[in-house]
């Protein structure tokens, strides 16, 4: 698994040179297409006719214990989606980084600032995004950890690609757990509220939608649950790689947005999608039969160089350009506007609350991954705080 392990370590120089000589590549580890050009990646993207998400043999099926909304199709999928994308839109950003994101972040920066240290991303970046995505979702507080576990068990099953049995063994145990949520979906069938499970359940449906509509679709979109707390952790990495800009941003707080978005671009978590050819297609000069298998990085196009000038360069006052970090076509992020403003919100609240944060001594960053690419640990040290 050479290819793989290359991929594992720092995917974008065998990104930049599969663009160049082999847009379209068969990773033979795997068997699937790797689809690496701006152009090839977002047609597939947009073209749901020749390329479905409908995956016969996804873990996903297995392990959320039914079919989440991602790997459905049409109206099927138009259904689900509808019923809770409203509670997204971004019209409602500022009121729910205000009501909810933000009073989040501040407790937890508050209660870490005493002890002068911490492990940002599983102390601080991950539960402030967890925490705010419960909220919304309607389990609040005591089912966070319920759906940080499902999230975080469904990225390690996802980048199993050595099909070690220990690793699946442990994310259906996690998987399964479903006490805390099921017991909020057997509450909000008898008194529903605002909350997007409850949408989930009752929206266009009157008599109200099975357990298995619902819960599916919950286990998978707790891995985009913990996404903004993963891009929260990048955008302060590639900060920290660049004290200029760090030094602007910190400034000029009204960089840090773009700084979420250019982050978003350059080294965003989710790397790669899944898709299957509905029937024979020519792509990126090759001929890919039916039935196949095709892992499109948008990771890659992100930076791809006939889109983008520069484009391994992070540079908060990059003119915008719209990327593909949350995906593109029918099957976009729902909460494409909500991700980025829960990794903003809480850096701006880290650079507040904590503002001589910097990384413990000795510390080297160590991202991995390309289908998910995560920041890695990242300690930071400051003066104690009474």
């Amino acid at each position: 698994m050479a290819l793989l392990d290359e991929l594992d370590a720092d995917p974008y120089p065998v990104y930049a040179r599969l663009r160049r000589e082999e847009p379209v590549s068969l990773l033979p580890e795997l068997s699937q297409w790797l689809v690496t050009r701006w152009s090839d990646v977002r047609r597939v993207l947009e073209d749901a006719e020749t390329f479905t998400t409908d995956v016969p043999g996804s873990p996903a099926l297995r392990l959320c214990g039914g079919r989440p909304m991602l790997l459905r199709e049409g109206a099927d999928h138009d259904d689900i989606r509808e019923a809770f994308i409203h509670d997204y839109d971004p019209h409602r950003v500022n009121d729910y980084v205000d009501t909810i994101v933000r009073p989040h972040a501040e407790k937890l920066a508050d209660e870490l600032a005493p002890a002068g240290h911490a492990e940002l991303s599983e102390e601080f970046f991950e539960p402030v995004a967890v925490l705010s995505g419960a909220t919304l979702l309607g389990v609040g507080p005591a089912g966070a950890d319920t759906v940080r576990g499902w999230g975080n068990a469904l990225a390690a099953a996802v980048t199993n690609f050595r099909n070690d049995p220990g690793v699946d063994a442990s994310a259906m145990a996690a998987l399964t757990d479903d006490r805390a949520v099921a017991s909020v979906i057997e509450v909000l069938r008898a008194r529903p509220d605002w909350s997007v499970i409850s949408h989930l359940i009752y929206a266009n449906r009157p008599g109200g939608r099975p357990d298995s509509d619902v819960l599916p679709v919950l286990k998978h979109i707790a891995m985009s649950v913990i996404e903004p707390g993963w891009l929260a952790g990048w955008t302060l990495l590639l900060l920290l790689a660049h004290p200029g800009q760090f030094e602007r941003v910190r400034r000029d707080r009204w960089l840090l947005g773009a700084a979420v978005y250019e982050a978003l671009r350059v080294s965003g978590p989710v790397g790669t999608l899944t898709r299957r050819t509905t029937k024979p297609v020519s792509l990126g000069g090759k001929e890919i039969p039916a039935g196949a298998m095709l892992v499109v990085s948008i990771a890659s196009a992100n930076r791809d160089e006939a889109v983008f000038p520069a484009a391994d360069e992070f540079d908060v006052t990059r003119t915008v350009v719209g990327h593909l970090g949350l995906g593109a076509g029918p099957h976009r992020c729902p909460a494409f506007a909500f991700v980025p403003a829960i990794a903003r919100t809480a850096l701006d609240v880290l650079l507040d609350r904590v503002p001589g944060a910097r990384p413990a001594p000795g510390w080297k960053p160590a991202p991995h991954g390309w289908k998910l690419r995560l920041p890695g640990p990242i300690p930071m040290v400051w003066s104690p705080t009474r």
